[in-house]
Protein backbone atom coordinates (compact mmCIF):
# COMPACT_ATOMS: atom_id res chain seq x y z
CA UNK A 1 0.00 0.00 0.00
CA UNK A 2 1.52 3.38 -1.18
CA UNK A 3 1.74 5.84 1.33
CA UNK A 4 2.20 9.59 0.03
CA UNK A 5 4.58 11.98 2.55
CA UNK A 6 4.55 15.44 2.98
CA UNK A 7 5.45 18.45 5.52
CA UNK A 8 2.88 20.73 7.75
CA UNK A 9 4.18 24.57 7.47
CA UNK A 10 2.90 24.66 10.91
CA UNK A 11 2.39 21.51 12.14
CA UNK A 12 0.30 19.59 15.31
CA UNK A 13 1.87 19.83 18.54
CA UNK A 14 0.91 17.27 21.02
CA UNK A 15 2.59 17.92 24.59
CA UNK A 16 5.80 19.95 24.16
CA UNK A 17 6.79 18.38 20.39
CA UNK A 18 5.13 19.31 17.30
CA UNK A 19 5.53 17.34 14.41
CA UNK A 20 5.52 18.19 10.83
CA UNK A 21 5.83 14.96 8.34
CA UNK A 22 2.71 13.74 7.73
CA UNK A 23 1.89 10.13 5.92
CA UNK A 24 -1.26 9.36 3.76
CA UNK A 25 -2.37 6.37 3.10
CA UNK A 26 -4.90 4.33 0.60
CA UNK A 27 -8.36 4.00 2.08
CA UNK A 28 -9.41 0.32 2.82
CA UNK A 29 -12.78 -1.42 2.10
CA UNK A 30 -13.04 -1.97 5.55
CA UNK A 31 -12.18 2.37 6.32
CA UNK A 32 -15.08 2.90 4.15
CA UNK A 33 -17.10 0.93 6.17
CA UNK A 34 -16.17 2.53 9.35
CA UNK A 35 -16.55 5.68 7.78
CA UNK A 36 -19.89 5.57 7.07
CA UNK A 37 -20.62 3.90 10.40
CA UNK A 38 -19.43 6.40 12.11
CA UNK A 39 -20.82 9.12 10.07
CA UNK A 40 -24.75 7.33 10.35
CA UNK A 41 -26.96 9.15 13.30
CA UNK A 42 -30.53 8.28 14.34
CA UNK A 43 -32.65 10.65 15.04
CA UNK A 44 -36.23 10.40 15.55
CA UNK A 45 -38.87 11.61 12.63
CA UNK A 46 -42.41 12.21 13.73
CA UNK A 47 -42.29 9.06 15.93
CA UNK A 48 -40.13 7.28 13.72
CA UNK A 49 -36.36 6.18 14.28
CA UNK A 50 -34.36 7.27 10.73
CA UNK A 51 -31.04 6.57 9.87
CA UNK A 52 -28.85 9.47 7.84
CA UNK A 53 -25.24 10.06 7.06
CA UNK A 54 -23.63 13.68 7.27
CA UNK A 55 -21.44 13.81 4.08
CA UNK A 56 -19.65 16.83 6.44
CA UNK A 57 -19.06 13.93 9.16
CA UNK A 58 -18.50 11.00 6.64
CA UNK A 59 -15.71 13.27 4.71
CA UNK A 60 -13.81 13.95 7.65
CA UNK A 61 -13.91 10.10 8.85
CA UNK A 62 -12.26 9.41 5.89
CA UNK A 63 -9.70 11.92 6.38
CA UNK A 64 -9.09 10.83 9.59
CA UNK A 65 -8.72 6.63 8.14
CA UNK A 66 -6.24 8.11 5.65
CA UNK A 67 -3.91 9.56 8.11
CA UNK A 68 -1.18 7.10 8.20
CA UNK A 69 1.07 9.22 10.88
CA UNK A 70 1.92 13.00 12.02
CA UNK A 71 5.08 12.52 12.64
CA UNK A 72 5.12 10.29 15.88
CA UNK A 73 1.37 10.45 15.90
CA UNK A 74 0.14 7.07 14.40
CA UNK A 75 -3.45 6.70 12.54
CA UNK A 76 -6.18 6.70 12.35
CA UNK A 77 -5.78 10.24 13.71
CA UNK A 78 -9.28 11.27 15.57
CA UNK A 79 -11.13 14.37 14.73
CA UNK A 80 -10.43 16.06 17.51
CA UNK A 81 -6.49 16.21 16.95
CA UNK A 82 -7.63 17.37 13.07
CA UNK A 83 -9.16 20.37 15.20
CA UNK A 84 -6.02 21.51 16.65
CA UNK A 85 -4.24 22.08 12.82
CA UNK A 86 -3.80 25.75 11.64
CA UNK A 87 -6.06 26.16 8.83
CA UNK A 88 -3.75 26.13 5.87
CA UNK A 89 -2.46 22.93 7.43
CA UNK A 90 -6.01 21.58 7.56
CA UNK A 91 -6.79 22.81 4.15
CA UNK A 92 -3.14 21.08 2.80
CA UNK A 93 -4.24 17.96 4.30
CA UNK A 94 -7.35 17.33 2.59
CA UNK A 95 -5.49 19.00 -0.42
CA UNK A 96 -3.10 16.00 -0.48
CA UNK A 97 -5.94 13.51 0.38
CA UNK A 98 -7.49 14.64 -2.31
CA UNK A 99 -4.58 14.28 -4.52
CA UNK A 100 -3.37 10.70 -3.33
CA UNK A 101 -7.19 9.77 -4.48
CA UNK A 102 -7.02 10.71 -7.75
CA UNK A 103 -3.66 9.65 -8.21
CA UNK A 104 -5.03 6.30 -7.18
CA UNK A 105 -8.01 6.45 -9.52
CA UNK A 106 -6.34 7.09 -12.22
CA UNK A 107 -3.78 4.09 -11.62
CA UNK A 108 -7.01 2.29 -11.58
CA UNK A 109 -8.47 3.71 -14.93
CA UNK A 110 -4.73 3.00 -16.68
CA UNK A 111 -4.24 -0.38 -15.32
CA UNK A 112 -4.74 -3.02 -18.32
CA UNK A 113 -4.07 -0.42 -20.81
CA UNK A 114 -0.78 -0.93 -23.03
Amino acid sequence: MAVMTFELTHGLKVGEQTHFEVGLKELTSGDYIDAQIAAEKVIVQDGTAVAYTSDVLYGLELLVRQVEYIGAVQGPVSVKELRKLHQEDFKLLQQKATELDQLIAKELENRGRP
